[in-house]
């Protein structure tokens, strides 16, 4: 089970005192006073207790209506949902329930490389499907279709994407739905970026089409919208059948997720322009980053339309992104993800991460352009 490329940069780049650090995807704020407060709170209260290993049913309730009224998800609480040590506690376990050794499931690439972490644990191969920069890093469902083999048993989707920032657009995405279908596969639909969109991106959820839902297995995440990152906590919406194995697997490893967290989402989502206002601050960021990055000669960033990434084409400066990462990390302090660890499509590329302040963004822009000026 490899570890993340991400983190092995992430920690050699604390070795250094001044730091321009772009290379984790973790907002900077703090998470805001009326969920810390109501967790305060309720933390004096006593709620510090065991909870059902599917989560407290207050949560589901409010986490079915959000499914309902934003996704188009119609579930039942009590049987279609589980609540998570955030989306990564989701993904791992759902792809111990549903893929076997020897199976192939298919991930458009670049990916994000926990997904291969997780899919080796389960003795299952990934099968990388490139994707384009010139598709705007959109999966096609004629790709998919001509990748699947009769040991194909699913799909990992990610949308918005990290590391390209990449939204697949709805017609899209109902094209995939009947790739799912006609092959007879799973999919595994990671929207932990739902809410980061811009420009004139439209975010769809696969399990919205009823007839998707019962091969469709849909994670969500506190984390990255709402700034919640520490609490560890996200959901995941599914087949009863499928749900009900993974609540099984995580009471044999978790219990449940602590209540305290529990809490936090229950006040996030009674404050979701808590999302508004983060989002207007990405925003701004993400018009820094690319005006800097635009006007440095050798570089492509492109123009992400979702998560708060950009996937920089730097192949007119160097072929081997990881060898340019580390110089860059090693002689100007910067750091930053090569593109080689998002899987062999992502080779030629670096991913920066704007969710940062403007200062640090600054900062490591002016550094990057006089490494780049320098070679």
């Amino acid at each position: 089970m490899p570890q993340s490329g991400i983190r092995e940069i992430f920690d050699k780049a604390q070795q250094y005192d001044n730091l321009a650090d772009l290379s984790i995807g973790e907002p900077d704020f703090t998470t805001a006073a009326p969920i810390a407060n109501t967790v305060g709170d309720a933390i004096g209260d006593g709620i510090s207790s065991y909870t059902p290993t599917i989560g407290r049913a207050d949560l589901r309730t409010a986490l079915a209506e959000k499914l309902a009224t934003e996704n188009g998800i119609n579930i039942n609480p009590d049987e279609e949902l589980l609540v998570t040590p955030g989306a990564m506690g989701a993904l791992f376990t759902a792809m111990q329930v549903l893929f076997d050794p020897g199976d192939e499931v298919l991930v458009p690439e670049p990916y994000w490389p926990n997904y291969h972490g997780h899919l080796v644990s389960a003795g299952a191969e990934l099968i990388p499907v490139p994707t384009t920069a010139a598709d705007r890093f959109v999966p096609n469902s004629d790709a998919l279709a001509a990748a699947a083999s009769e040991d194909t048993v699913g799909v990992i989707l990610n949308t918005p994407n990290n590391p390209t920032g990449a939204v697949i657009p709805p017609n899209q995405l109902r094209a995939i739905g009947t790739v799912l279908v006609e092959e007879d596969l799973w999919a595994v639909v990671d929207e932990t970026y739902e809410d980061l969109l811009y420009d004139d991106a439209v975010h769809y959820s696969l399990a919205s089409n009823e007839s998707i839902f019962e091969r469709c297995v849909t994670v969500h995440s506190f984390s990255k919208s709402y700034a919640m990152t520490g609490w560890r906590i996200g959901y995941v919406s599914g087949p009863e059948s499928v749900v009900s194995a993974m609540r099984v697997l995580q009471e044999h490893t978790i219990s449940c997720v602590p209540e305290p967290a529990q809490i936090a989402a229950m006040a996030a989502l009674d404050n979701r322009t808590v999302v508004n206002d983060i989002h207007d601050v990405f925003t701004d960021r993400r018009e820094l980053i690319l005006e800097r990055l635009e006007a440095i000669s050798g570089v492509k960033p492109g123009r992400p339309r979702g998560a708060f990434y950009v996937f920089a084409d730097i192949s007119d400066i160097s072929s081997d992104s990881r060898a340019f990462v580390e110089t860059l990390l090693d002689e100007a302090q910067v750091a930053a993800i090569p593109g080689s660890v998002f899987g062999d499509t992502g080779e030629g590329h670096i991913r920066f991460s704007y969710a940062t302040d403007e200062a640090t963004i600054e900062k490591a822009m002016d550094r990057f352009e006089q490494a780049v000026d320098g070679r």
